[in-house]
């Protein structure tokens, strides 16, 4: 004898229809054994369009689940890369202004302790006596113009020979004099009619 299911007991799933009682219910089957044949309500199609239905079948949920993955993953990647760009773009910024700071600040700090520097009376006369020739009341100050004994230019006749290195080493109004005795040396005097 046969036990007959009662369609009312049958509730249907996405895997097919499934008895309520459970599988303990029909005799000869087990929990994960499948049913041979065809599912109810599925349409049997023979021949050539058998094999065209089985590749139209719907992928399985997880391939779908994956195939949306990737899709959210490439549309995150498209709204998130411009701003990623932008982030990484201003953070390299931001480190190149830093080190021109510190560059800076190190200029600044140099600077700062040569401006010291100058609070320092000898080294202001140091430098005045260097830089300007400067010499103090009741001393007095030789300049030698040739120590070598040789001349580095040429004189034209009748003009005082001046070496580049004396010229190199003294200050810049020494040099305009020096120029301006120069200048008529040597020339003929010009003679009135």
């Amino acid at each position: 004898m046969t036990t007959q299911a009662d369609p009312r007991s049958t509730m249907t799933t996405a895997r097919g229809p499934r008895d309520r009682r459970g599988s303990a219910a029909r005799p000869g089957r087990g929990a994960g054994s499948r049913r041979p044949g065809p599912r109810p309500g599925a349409r049997a199609i023979s021949g050539a369009g058998a094999s065209a239905a089985s590749s139209m079948r719907r992928a399985p949920a997880h391939v779908r689940r994956m195939l949306l993955l990737l899709a959210l993953v490439v549309v995150m990647a498209v709204i998130v890369a411009p701003v990623l760009s932008g982030y990484l773009q201003q953070r390299a910024e931001i480190t190149a202004a830093q080190d021109r700071l510190v560059t800076e600040q190190q200029q600044i700090d140099r600077l700062q302790g040569e401006l010291k520097k100058w609070d320092d009376p000898d080294y202001v006369e140091q430098q005045a006596r260097e830089r300007l020739r400067f010499v103090k009341e009741g001393e007095t100050a030789f300049t030698v113009i040739d120590d070598t004994g040789s001349d580095y230019t040429e004189a034209l006749p009748g003009m005082a020979p001046v070496s580049d290195e004396v010229l190199a080493d003294s200050p810049w109004y020494g040099q305009v004099w020096e120029s301006v005795k120069i200048a008529n040396e040597g020339l003929p005097e010009p003679t009135l009619p």
